[in-house]
């Protein structure tokens, strides 16, 4: 049975919003017949995955939280600014791994200095949203970030995956962009979204999978 690991600290609004993203990846892949072993909260730090890694590895690895150029932090009250989940350092914990980072412009180093199989993650700061009275923004952007590791797990490539993720970032920018007067908030979400879908980027085995 592939093995996915799920990591998600929850520090702050952004972390809480990034959270949710991450327990929805995970209900989806259990619901899927994946094992997933979820590491929230505090429990998203290095020392419990990298003991993790070493007694069950997982082949899917998904992170949503803060993030650098060349890091995941993981929790911060777990130490993670000092001590952060995943750097350079630890990246070989991620060999020949699938790893999906929902986290600020991890891949322009992390994600090029790792030897994981494939490495999705973004170049530019990551928009996550919040609901409002006149549309669940929070809802709507959780769904694109739900696109690549649905894909995924019906078997598609990551390259497939990471083309579903852009179609469905395309088709609600369109749809914030046609909405504008109605919703006074669509506008600056059209923005986000644009910047998720151009700040994305695919590393590694264009043709891995999961299954």
């Amino acid at each position: 049975m592939t093995q996915v690991l799920v990591l998600y600290p929850i520090d702050d609004i952004a972390t809480s919003a990034s959270a949710y993203v991450a327990d929805r990846i995970a209900n989806m892949l259990e619901d899927k017949g994946f094992e997933v072993f979820r590491f929230d909260l505090w429990k998203a730090n290095r020392l419990l995955f990298t003991l993790q890694q070493l007694l069950k590895p997982a082949d899917f690895i998904v992170y949503a939280g803060h993030g650098t150029v060349d890091r995941w932090y993981g929790s911060l009250t777990a130490g993670g600014i000092i001590w952060p989940l995943v750097d350079l350092l630890n990246s070989g914990m991620l060999q020949n791994k699938l790893c999906y980072a929902v986290a600020c412009r991890t891949s322009l180093q992390l994600g090029k200095g790792t030897p994981a199989r494939a490495y999705m993650g973004w170049k530019v700061d990551v928009y996550v949203a919040l609901p409002t009275v006149e549309r669940n923004y929070l809802e709507d952007l959780t769904r694109t970030f739900l696109e690549i590791p649905l894909a995924l797990a019906e078997g598609k490539t990551v390259r497939e995956a990471s083309q579903a993720y852009l179609a469905k970032c395309f088709d609600l920018k369109t749809l914030y962009e046609t909405n504008v007067e109605q919703w006074s908030n669509a506008d600056f979400y059209a923005m986000a979204v644009k910047n998720n879908m151009e700040g994305f980027e695919l590393l590694g085995d264009p043709y891995a999978r999961i299954t």
